[in-house]
């Protein structure tokens, strides 16, 4: 069949597939496919964040972050623009004092660097050899080389991507971040830096913030999510992070508690 011509479906048929819940990656947050992200300021650990969780992947972990996991693959490519081989190596070091994940389960954990071109065709290629649950681009902002603001340039550039995870059946996970100064806000997608055609592109939209007072305090947000239900959606993740870089969950607060940015217990 010419991969160019349209599928074409009927709802009967795809009503008699019977499908109750979205199949997800990490429930219900991320979906098993498609584009999402992890968006936030600086030095909030949105890098430690996403290792941690890929790490869990690759280890078949039944949660993380007391959240249902369902890896198939328990397979992930990390994508690393801004860390080169030996700061990944300390900082993964450093937190899998912690986590205790075996490495023989961290052979699936495989990282790209210098991967600024041809990154998409470089992936097809890696997951056609072997499947993965999730590629995390770490971050979008370095392989993106057009204009960030350009609706058109942006709209092109993610179809690709869109392509990849239909070709795969995979999550791209772009980690990605907010305008300056946009902690002091309350959480929003509009926070997002660049065209808002890239939060358009996502099934969802997850932020990390920093605690104003707290250091060791972080809050995880659903600012978006095409199929997660809006009690997900008003409250925040309450998370500790300590000296060893690795994410525990401690509750859930509202997002009407960010009006002032005062949240610290």
């Amino acid at each position: 069949m010419n991969a160019n011509i349209p599928k074409e479906l009927t709802l009967a048929m795809l009503l008699n597939q019977a499908t109750k819940d979205m199949p997800c990656l990490w429930e219900p947050l991320l979906p098993q496919n498609g584009l999402v992200c992890l968006a936030g300021s600086s030095d909030t650990g949105k890098s430690a964040f996403l290792r941690q969780f890929a790490m869990c992947v690759c280890a078949g972990k039944d949660t993380f972050l007391d959240m249902k996991l369902n890896p198939r693959y328990r397979s992930v490519i990390y994508c690393s623009t801004e860390d080169n081989e030996t700061a990944i190596a300390w900082l993964s070091n450093k937190q899998n004092n912690t986590l205790c994940i075996p490495t023989e389960h961290l052979e699936r954990f495989r990282l790209l660097f210098d991967c600024r071109r041809e990154l998409v065709a470089e992936l097809d290629r890696r997951i056609s050899i072997a499947p993965v649950d999730v590629v995390i681009i770490d971050c979008y902002s370095d392989i993106f080389s057009g204009d960030i603001n350009d609706n058109n340039q942006v709209r092109s550039y993610m179809s690709k991507y869109e392509e990849l995870c239909e070709r795969h059946d995979c999550l791209v996970l772009f980690l990605h971040h907010c305008g300056k100064r946009t902690e002091d806000m309350v959480p929003s997608k509009h926070n997002l830096v660049g065209s808002q055609t890239f939060e358009a592109k996502m099934r969802t939209v997850l932020e990390l913030r920093n605690d104003c007072a707290n250091p060791h305090r972080k809050y995880l947000t659903c600012l978006k999510g095409n199929y997660v239900s809006p009690e997900y959606k008003n409250r925040m993740m309450e998370l500790s992070f300590g000296d060893d870089l690795v994410f525990f969950r401690i509750g859930v607060v509202p997002v009407s508690d960010t009006k002032n940015k005062r949240i610290s217990k």
